[in-house]
């Protein structure tokens, strides 16, 4: 009896973490940014729903500079920007800061763009589309 409260407990208290932070857990979807020869930058028009998780990651260099814009019509779609060893937390967090990422990258590696919907458009499930906007030089 003892040990199924505790698994109980356990679950519940995990089932809580998750809920607190959906920003840490894996995306709905997740796409390699594209940059056409010749370019630095890349526009991707895209929808999110809900509490639906969208990555774009790309490979960049220590030193490099990284700009991200996000265009949406409304005013609850945000996104972040995680480093290649940040293990979910961000160098940027849209709903924290202003509309534009803008900053020299501290590494070499991976990086996540992570677009995400919060208070009642997420609530709500509903969609919103939306243009990322990512220029490395």
């Amino acid at each position: 009896m003892k040990r199924c409260l505790r698994s109980a407990s356990a679950g519940l208290l995990g089932a809580m973490l998750l809920m607190a932070s959906p920003f840490v857990l894996a995306a709905d979807t997740s796409q390699a940014v594209q940059f056409q020869k010749g370019t630095s930058g890349a526009e991707i028009k895209g929808k999110i729903t809900g509490s639906d998780v969208s990555d774009f990651t790309l490979v960049a260099k220590k030193g490099q500079r990284m700009q991200v814009y996000l265009k949406s019509k409304r005013l609850t779609t945000y996104y972040n920007v995680m480093g290649p060893n940040s293990s979910g937390e961000s160098l940027f967090n849209g709903s924290m800061s202003e509309d534009n990422y803008d900053s020299i990258l501290p590494e070499s590696g991976k990086y996540t763009i992570r677009v995400y919907q919060m208070g009642g458009v997420k609530d709500d499930n509903k969609t919103t589309p939306f243009v990322l906007k990512v220029r490395i030089y």
